[in-house]
Formats: C-alpha cells, sequence, structure tokens
C-alpha cells in the first residue's frame, strides 16, 4: 500500500489509502513497520518536533492531512518593513510611531463593511490631538485620534499597497478566533479548499505554545503555512501579561488574485496590534507575506 498522504494527531499516524479511505496502521504489524518509519521521518518534515516555531512533543495536533511534497513556510514578524506599505486603523494611538501630522497628507485606502457588502474605497483621514494613556498629566494630550470621512465600519486603513485596488471584496472570514489546541476550521473560496488550525498543549486551563496555520493547495502547489505563533511561556487568553490573544479580524480578496488575504490581531495586557497578510506579495512562495502592522502599546 502506498504512503500517500500522512496524519498526525497527537502520537497517532493515519494514512491515506487508494480510492481515499483513511487507515490506522497497527504499530504490532511486522508488514506495516516500514510504513511507519517512512511515515515518521516525513512528519517530521511536516510538522517538526524540534522546531521551537512549529510543534513540540506534547502538543495537540488536529486531524488535518497534509499531503507529500507540501512546502513549509513560517512567517515571523519582521519588526520593520521596506515596502513602502503603511496600515492604520480609526481609532486611539498612545504614540506617534504609527501616526502623526504627515499621515493625514498621504492617499489611503479604506477596507470598509456596510450593511450589505465589505469594499475598499479611497478615503482621506481625519487627525486631531487625543490624550495618551501614557500622558502622565490628565491635560495632556499626546496622542492621536483617527477617523477617515467614509461613515461605513472601517476594518483597515492601508497606504503604499499598489495591489489592493477598489472595488467590492468577497468575505472569507470575519472576527474568527480558534481559541484551542487542536481545532481545525474550513472554508472555501472561489472554488479553493483552505484549512485553518492550531496546535499547542494545556496547562492549567490554558494554551501553550500556540499555533495558527493555514493549509491550502493554491499558486499550483500545496502549501501549509505558519501564520501566527506564542512563545512556548506565553498563552493563549487568560489574564496577566504572559497571555496573548490571536484573532483573524478578516480574510478577503483584496489584491485581486482570488486568494483570501488575511488582517490577524494580537493583543495582550499592555499592547494590541494588527497585521496585514497579502497574496500577491507572497509570489510563489508562499500562500500569504505580512506586509504591516499597527497598534498601541501602554
Amino acid at each position: 500500500m502506498p504512503v500517500k498522504y500522512l496524519l498526525t494527531y497527537g502520537l497517532a499516524v493515519m494514512i491515506l489509502a487508494p480510492g481515499g479511505r483513511a487507515v490506522t496502521p497497527n504499530p504490532k504489524n511486522k508488514n506495516i513497520k516500514a510504513i511507519l518509519s517512512v511515515a515518521k521521518k516525513r512528519i517530521t518534515n511536516i510538522i517538526s518536533l524540534n522546531c521551537d516555531t512549529l510543534a513540540i512533543p506534547d502538543d495537540t495536533i488536529p486531524d488535518v492531512i497534509i499531503p507529500a511534497g507540501t512546502i513549509q513556510v513560517s512567517t515571523n514578524h519582521p519588526g520593520q518593513f521596506n515596502n513602502g506599505i503603511k496600515t492604520l486603523g480609526c481609532g486611539s494611538y498612545n504614540q506617534q510611531t504609527f501616526v502623526g501630522p504627515k499621515s493625514a497628507k498621504l492617499q489611503w485606502k479604506g477596507l470598509f463593511e456596510s450593511k450589505t457588502r465589505f469594499y475598499i474605497s479611497n478615503t482621506k483621514l481625519r487627525l486631531k490631538r487625543d490624550h495618551s494613556e501614557l500622558d502622565e498629566d490628565k491635560n495632556q494630550k499626546t496622542g492621536w485620534l483617527v477617523n477617515c470621512d467614509n461613515k461605513d465600519t472601517n476594518i483597515i486603513l492601508i497606504n503604499g499597497a499598489k495591489d489592493v485596488v477598489n472595488g467590492l471584496v468577497k468575505k472569507a472570514l470575519l472576527s474568527t478566533t480558534l481559541y484551542y489546541a487542536g481545532q481545525k476550521l474550513e472554508f472555501k473560496y472561489y472554488g479553493v479548499k483552505y484549512t485553518l488550525y492550531t496546535t499547542g498543549f494545556k496547562k492549567n486551563g490554558r494554551i501553550f505554545n500556540y499555533k495558527l496555520f493555514l493549509l491550502a493547495k493554491v499558486k499550483g502547489g500545496y502549501f501549509n503555512q505558519l501564520l501566527a505563533s506564542l512563545p512556548p511561556d506565553v498563552s493563549f487568553g487568560g489574564g496577566g501579561d504572559m497571555s496573548t490573544k490571536v484573532e483573524i479580524e478578516f480574510a478577503g480578496d483584496m489584491d485581486g488574485d482570488k486568494i483570501p488575504d488575511f488582517i490577524i490581531s494580537e493583543s495582550g495586557y499592555a499592547f494590541g496590534f494588527s497585521y496585514l497578510y497579502l497574496s500577491r506579495a507572497a509570489g510563489k512562495k508562499a500562500i500569504l507575506k505580512e506586509v504591516s502592522f499597527y497598534g498601541n502599546t501602554d
């Protein structure tokens, strides 16, 4: 029986037999030992147990089938970008890291939500000084309040992304959170199946080593991309400064290639950031590429 696909679930290994039937090999069967040996090697390449950016031995792994030959991609927050793309959201900012007097002079596009649709449109920023949580005096106003001239709900503001064009946007996901390790969410977008799934382990009622992956067949091949990850000692959710929440604010095609682009937020005790991932910018080496971020820290 040829090993076509491999499936990991905890310490179990499943093989997709010809015809698409999933079978669980019996490790006591001598005839299957060779297949299990090959399976273990391939699983190491798929979800590495020795890489701190992927799974570790105690992690819960959902029943996700990852085809052989899948390209593994790890998305890391670079901290700085040289692509000229800037992002903002309407609201208050404590510092000038993302907002300043020059921001209003830039040409912005906004992703907006009306009662019936999502769309991208040109918009102008309206800035005014605002009280910052970092101000020592209640009368100080060192922060900024950002608004725009569109009355619909703003999801994100984008400057400098040439591939993002005005028009309707087909929504794939909105305000979606996978709270637990071992979760899986499948959705179809323009006829292509996408699988979001999480890994991690539960300790004292919290999830640690949280990872969020996106699996899909696009751009001529299968990709398994790590979109977001938390350090092993930082829990998903909960309280305190060693906890973080990861949320998919929006997924939908903003750059016109029928592949969903993502806005993913990470928020904790004294910070909140939103990250923009675009598919065209990733080229043929990944599903998505992180191109910009914005947010607040106290």
